[in-house]
């Protein structure tokens, strides 16, 4: 994609062009269509230029609204998620039909005792 100072040099470029062949038109009748095609768009290119900046500064603000709704949404939804887990419980398997994931349930098994490890200097005694 383009940015918008590239597109700017080159209407830039055109417009020169355009306006530096005209003296020379005499001597190059075989330009004539095309300088006088190349100043008809440089209007037009100016145009969809301002055009797209206004989009573009339209698109920043959408993006910006979104952002918030959207952070305002999460913000909700988490404290929801909260008062239900205070409801239902932390591990309860009804949390997910709120869409809350249920802490899983941890399962330790039981430590096997094992003796203390002999030190020679206490066989010894």
């Amino acid at each position: 994609m383009r940015t918008a100072k590239e597109f700017s040099n080159r209407t830039t470029n055109w417009d020169l062009t355009s306006t530096n062949i005209k003296p020379h038109l005499a001597d190059m009748p075989q330009v004539a269509p095309l300088q006088a095609e190349l100043e008809s768009l440089i209007p037009d290119a100016r145009a969809l230029d301002i055009r797209l900046e206004v989009v573009r500064g339209q698109a920043r603000d959408l993006t910006k609204q979104r952002q918030e709704l959207e952070k305002r949404g999460e913000s909700l939804r988490r404290r929801i998620a909260s008062h239900l887990r205070g409801t239902y419980g932390f591990t309860s398997e009804q949390l997910i039909q709120f869409g809350v994931n249920p802490r899983p349930r941890v399962r330790r098994k039981k430590a096997v005792a094992t003796p203390p490890p002999s030190t020679p200097a206490l066989a010894a005694k």
